[in-house]
């Protein structure tokens, strides 16, 4: 075992996002910014989306960055053209995340998963009973 398995650091080792990575995300997405996003995306990357079927979105897990990458982009999307979209930074499950919301109510929650710099999996919560208690008072 190498020093740096040890110390629990390998070269591919996937993790949560670190906070600077998703600000960019959060940022690239409320302005609908394919290629940006991309730019932070592995060639590999998978975006899963849960929409619960009550909004429309992708059914399936995206893979590849130019899919994933629209896939993200597509969330904000219509919540950008017709109104002010905005990226706040949040906790979800203990990791770092953001919400979008459109005048002040949460369209999307989002995290993912990184190896090395870049995103390897984005999952997307679009769906609207899951995300009840981020619109609350």
């Amino acid at each position: 075992m190498t020093a740096e398995r040890r110390r629990g650091r390998t070269p591919d080792r996937r993790d949560v996002a670190d906070p600077v990575t998703m600000e960019q995300l959060a940022q690239r997405m409320a302005a609908a910014d394919t290629e940006g996003i991309r730019a932070l995306l592995r060639p590999d990357a998978v975006v899963i989306v849960d929409s619960g079927r009550v909004v429309d979105a992708v059914t399936r897990p995206v893979e590849g960055d130019r899919a994933a990458a629209s896939a993200l982009a597509e969330v904000a999307s219509a919540e950008v053209a017709s109104a002010d979209c905005s990226a706040r930074a949040v906790s979800i499950n203990g990791a770092p995340g953001f919400v979008l919301s459109r005048s002040g109510v949460v369209f999307a929650a989002v995290t993912a998963e990184t190896r090395g710099a870049r995103l390897t999996r984005a999952w997307v919560v679009s769906n609207p009973e899951k995300l009840r208690h981020w619109n609350r008072g």
